[in-house]
């Protein structure tokens, strides 16, 4: 027997592949990409509320993440 919580993951993660398969279905890669910045962003808020003052920083990991992708594509 599942608890709620597991429920509502398994819920989310069915939520999350049929809009990835929508996504793409309807824009292609781009979809996925917009996609995949809505639950970036989400994660990153969410774990905002709950970090320390000694835990990392997820926003700069995010920039940091983004300015390695533009050095490499903006060639």
């Amino acid at each position: 027997m599942s608890t709620i919580g597991e429920a509502r993951e398994a819920n989310q993660r069915d939520h999350w592949a049929a809009r990835q398969r929508r996504q793409l279905e309807e824009r292609g890669s781009k979809g996925v990409a917009e996609a995949w910045w809505d639950r970036v962003r989400a994660a990153c808020k969410q774990y905002d509320q709950k970090r320390g003052p000694e835990d990392p920083d997820p926003w700069e990991a995010l920039a940091r993440t983004l300015e390695n992708f533009i050095e490499h594509h903006a060639k």
